[in-house]
């Protein structure tokens, strides 16, 4: 199987896949916020991943914002450079060498991400729907969560046919963006790490 480069279309499937996560596996709740972490990946399975490829990382991590832009923006600094630094351990871990992307790799990597923001609206007890009740005005109130989602595609031009280019690998992490920035970056290596214990890589 292959996949063909389409942020748009993963990024409905991480939304669909984070609502479902959140609100269903576990109706309880997670004790902590790591609980809601997500790790998904998938992969041609035509590909032999033993071998040893060179490979090419992004300069940085492309913001997914809905807009089709020439010049992409890039996330945070911090986060890309993180998710960068992950990727090129985990890569080198299997031997794998980077090169310039002017070098023709074998491999180039793509790595995107986007945030999301949920809202809800609890009316008072007594008048559901209404936003205030009689006496006091008793108003309801407003809260919701807001997840953060990492793409990483690794893509092979050289199998590049009708001007579409083969993503033999995907890897998706979706979380609650909360804490400090420390412990976000700590799960993204957590995720990261996780996404390169799976298949193909763990044989």
């Amino acid at each position: 199987m292959r996949y063909n480069l389409n942020k748009k279309r993963f990024k409905l499937l991480f939304l669909f896949s984070a609502f479902l996560f959140i609100f269903n596996c576990n109706p309880e709740g997670g004790e902590y916020v790591s609980d809601y972490d997500l790790v998904y990946t998938n992969y041609s399975p035509e590909y032999d991943f033993n071998k040893t490829y060179t490979y090419s990382l992004p300069e940085g991590v492309i913001k997914i914002d809905g807009e089709d832009d020439d010049d992409p923006e890039f996330i945070d600094k911090v986060y890309s450079d993180a998710i960068l630094s992950n990727l090129k351990t985990n890569l080198d871990a299997m031997n794998w060498t980077e090169v310039d992307a002017s070098d023709s790799p074998d491999i180039v990597i793509v790595a995107s991400a986007f945030d999301q923001s949920f809202y809800y609206y609890f009316p008072p007890p007594g008048y559901p729907g209404w936003g205030w009740w009689y006496p006091g005005y008793i108003p309801g109130y407003l809260s919701g969560y807001k997840t953060g989602s990492i793409l990483i595609q690794m893509t092979v031009p050289k199998d590049a046919t009708n001007n579409e280019i083969p993503v033999n690998w995907i890897c998706g992490v979706n979380g609650l963006l909360q804490g400090s920035t420390a412990y976000v970056i700590d799960r993204i290596d957590r995720n990261l790490n996780q996404a390169f214990k799976q298949a193909p890589f763990n044989n």
